[in-house]
């Protein structure tokens, strides 16, 4: 995601806001994955075996909600079992959170779930642990989301998503041109109120071909928002104010995370989505500076990466991709066919670009909220 250093904003799949969170660096902590004696849990190639951690605890900071609850299920509890140990867990991941946990030297959280595109800011920050990569493999992982500090956790697609009972399976948008036809499909749009992400959308709409995006045209990409203003009534905060906006009729059409309209239409809402054109953001995992397991931070974050783990966590949250390449080798066709991006899929989605972003995104995010002004 999408916040820049200053907390302007914390709007990523359905994250809550909660820009005083940083001010209260150590509050944890919700909920604990113990250890038990027994073993088969799914282990990452050579790592250490037996109970190496047994009686220790370790912190991690993810972001609650569906996601929080499968990675405990699929992670967290099988690395406590696997070694012995205890998995406390911590929520709101936000860089306000790491940076006021650092500046206090009280940093009580050893792994966080952070968003890539802070990653690589933190790393430049000196907010984070180096990886260890004697230990943490990066054989099968996204390159494109690899740094010295940080490797990626999970990939996330935002797409075009309709609501059921306006649309069908066979008359919506399956482009973001066809997005933005309101001849064709009469209704209002909700977009996401951050511009990462969202200005990709707007350029394929406006006919850039995806593979042509970066540098990312901005002048061209508001120029089409201001055309198309008029259609566009409401920009999301949060995953479940999208979802809600879309399934309620209010905005039929919208740019939401796929992972809330898969989790929404489990629960009977009326939305679906269409992989076609999704733009892919990442995760990371980071290890917080001033950790003091630091050895152990890295034997979980080589198991949290590792193909078979992996695999587990897609197939518990199909919203979320695989960071992990070889995870596709562990699954079913069916397995991957419900996932949002899969190695078909991306032929047609785009990888949106960190580094473009990291260089860019405050002096984007004003424009933007200086356009939505006028």
């Amino acid at each position: 995601m999408r916040e820049g250093d200053n907390m302007k904003q914390k709007t990523c799949r359905g994250r809550v806001s909660r820009l005083t969170a940083g001010l209260a660096a150590a509050s944890l902590i919700f909920s604990t994955a113990a250890c038990s004696s027994g073993s088969g849990a799914s282990a990452p190639s050579g790592s250490a075996g037996g109970k190496k951690w047994q009686g220790k605890a370790l912190t991690v900071c993810s972001w609650g909600g569906a996601i929080q609850a499968a990675q405990k299920k699929t992670i967290f509890d099988k690395f406590a079992e696997k070694y012995g140990c205890t998995v406390a867990e911590d929520t709101d991941p936000s860089p306000a959170k790491v940076k006021a946990a650092v500046q206090a030297n009280n940093m009580e959280v050893d792994v966080w779930d952070v968003d890539t595109d802070f990653a690589f800011r933190g790393e430049k920050q000196n907010l984070f642990e180096k990886i260890d990569f004697s230990v943490v493999k990066k054989d099968g992982l996204i390159s494109n989301f690899i740094t010295d500090y940080s490797v990626p956790s999970e990939c996330s697609a935002i797409c075009i998503s309709w609501n059921t009972d306006k649309f069908s399976e066979q008359n919506h948008p399956k482009t973001w041109k066809e997005f933005f036809d309101t001849a064709k499909y009469p209704g209002s749009r909700t977009l996401y109120s951050n511009p990462m992400s969202m200005l990709e959308a707007v350029l394929m709409a406006d006919g850039v071909d995806k593979g042509k995006l970066y540098p990312l045209d901005v002048d061209r990409a508001f120029a089409f928002l201001t055309k198309h203003k008029k259609d566009v009534q409401t920009f999301w905060d949060s995953g479940s104010q999208s979802v809600q906006l879309v399934s309620s009729g209010d905005n039929p059409l919208g740019e939401l995370w796929a992972g809330r309209v898969i989790k929404a239409k489990e629960e009977g809402q009326p939305v679906d989505y269409d992989p076609n054109q999704a733009i892919i953001t990442a995760d990371s995992w980071v290890i917080g500076k001033g950790s003091k397991n630091v050895e152990m931070a890295n034997d979980f974050i080589a198991f949290a990466t590792s193909a078979q783990i992996v695999a587990d966590y897609a197939v518990e949250y199909p919203g979320n991709a695989p960071c992990n390449n070889n995870a596709y080798k562990l699954m079913t066709s069916e397995q991957v066919g419900k996932l949002a991006s899969s190695p078909e899929k991306i032929k047609n989605q785009v990888y949106y670009d960190v580094k473009w972003w990291v260089e860019n995104y405050d002096s984007v995010y004003q424009r933007f909220q200086d356009w939505k002004m006028k």
